[in-house]
């Protein structure tokens, strides 16, 4: 110990000598050239940039960092050939319409200042993945990057799903939901949600499986169900479950309708209907596919001599019509409007809106089977045995009268599709135009006003 501590003590008087003897002068040497940990950026970072960083002060991270993930689970990195296609449909899905109903500074104000893209899902113990998360209001994981397809309207939808959600709790976060909202369903959260079913959710008044597991994830699938659905196939959803279920769904509808009004004043249809529309640039809903109570539509409405579009055959045949029931026993009767009305099991109400003349409103009605096949095309056939009450009574009066539309009708198979290549609009909305192009002459049509 002692010869070491002379070596020590040696080499400490050699340093002090050393350092004693130093002079002063100019380092040459370029600082520059150290590694100061700085990568160039890429394209995908510019366009990220110029996206996200600069216009929202949001920070997009796909570049692999592991501690912002879960450890312990197997996650994969992002492919960058996904960045740009993935985020660009957050733009313009989440984004945009927000910016349009909320106006230009909205997301500013309210977003999540970062996005971690990860390469696949994260696996739970209980059989169920995380497709995202977000966490204080500040970041938004999300994951399956890599899958990701923007030109899959299933795709787009998941992945939107997700951040509307998660977007949903961050404006929770600024101002809470009405604390009476779980009031709706109390009693019907379950502590396991992958052990339920839709049909059985539903029933209950919830819009999803996972809607049950909390109050505030309620609010948060409803909310996001409402955006990303749409308010036709969301309406349908809800009148294809059980009258309770029915009750208790549109209570809840109408506090996320009041939430987004009084805490950010946004219409929230009008939100929707951006989300709807950019949706629509992806893949166009199809319009015989949403024909009937529990897939969409349930109604065309349609006034043939105030709508100056309708096909000059079809407005002859109705024109006809009016001129005819006018003429019924002198009494001055006026033919005012029809409806198909779309019911179960394939069957399909015709109904004539017409008044005597003393403006007294009545309604003449006569059942129809329509199929529609795969391709869009419907073949409409009356039912052999009415009905007798009042409204088909009232057919009687008038069948003469309307028997040109009614041959119209059964004699032709029609195309059923949107009528918005002749008249600019919104398709897949509520309000929005669909018509019957007759299949062998596509300028012999009639359209109408799509309800619910």
């Amino acid at each position: 110990m002692k010869k070491i501590f002379k070596k020590g003590f040696f080499a400490l008087i050699s340093l002090t000598i050393l350092a004693s003897c130093k002079k002063e002068g100019s380092l040459n040497a370029n600082l520059d050239i150290l590694d100061r940990n700085e990568i160039a950026k890429t394209p995908v970072d510019t366009w990220l940039d110029n996206n996200f960083l600069n216009p929202y002060n949001i920070e997009t991270k796909y570049k692999f960092d592991r501690f912002e993930l879960a450890l312990g689970k197997n996650i994969v990195p992002p492919m960058e050939s996904q960045v740009i296609p993935a985020m660009e449909m957050v733009k313009n899905v989440w984004i945009k319409p927000y910016e349009t109903v909320g106006g230009a500074t909205f997301i500013k104000k309210y977003s999540p200042k970062q996005f971690i893209l990860a390469g696949s899902a994260e696996f739970n113990t209980d059989g169920t993945i995380t497709l995202g998360t977000a966490e204080g209001g500040r970041k938004i994981v999300l994951y399956v990057i890599n899958s990701f397809d923007n030109t899959s309207l299933a795709s787009v939808k998941q992945m939107l799903h997700v951040i509307q959600h998660e977007y949903v709790h961050i404006l929770n976060q600024t101002v809470d939901y009405q604390t009476d909202y779980q009031t709706i369903s109390r009693g019907g959260y379950v502590a396991n949600w992958t052990q339920e079913t839709l049909v059985n959710g539903r029933a209950a008044g919830f819009i999803t499986q996972y809607a049950r597991t909390a109050p505030e994830e309620d609010f948060a699938e409803m909310a996001s169900n409402m955006l990303m659905m749409g308010r036709v196939t969301y309406n349908a959803a809800v009148n294809g479950t059980t009258v309770e279920g029915q009750v208790k769904l549109k209570k809840k509808e109408q506090y996320v309708v009041d939430y987004y009004k009084s805490a950010f004043n946004i219409d929230f249809y009008a939100l929707q209907t951006n989300v709807q529309n950019e949706l629509n640039k992806i893949s166009a809903p199809v319009l015989s596919k949403l024909i009937g109570p529990t897939l969409g539509y349930t109604s065309l409405s349609s006034s043939p001599a105030t709508e100056s579009n309708q096909s000059p055959e079809f407005l002859a045949l109705w024109n006809t019509s009016k001129t005819a029931v006018a003429a019924i026993g002198g009494a001055g009767r006026s033919l005012n409007s029809f409806q198909l009305i779309f019911g179960a099991n394939n069957l399909l109400t015709v109904r004539y809106n017409y008044t005597n003349s003393a403006g007294s409103a009545f309604m003449a009605d006569a059942d129809y089977t329509m199929t529609i096949s795969a391709s869009g095309v419907a073949t409409i056939t009356l039912v052999a045995t009415q009905p007798v009450t009042s409204t088909y009574n009232n057919m009687n009066t008038i069948r003469t009268s309307v028997a040109g539309i009614n041959t119209y009708l059964t004699a032709n198979k029609f195309k059923i599709d949107w009528i918005n290549t002749i008249i600019p609009g919104n398709i897949g909305m509520v309000g929005s135009l669909g018509a019957f192009y007759k299949q062998t002459d596509n300028s012999s049509y009639f359209y109408g006003t799509m309800g619910q």
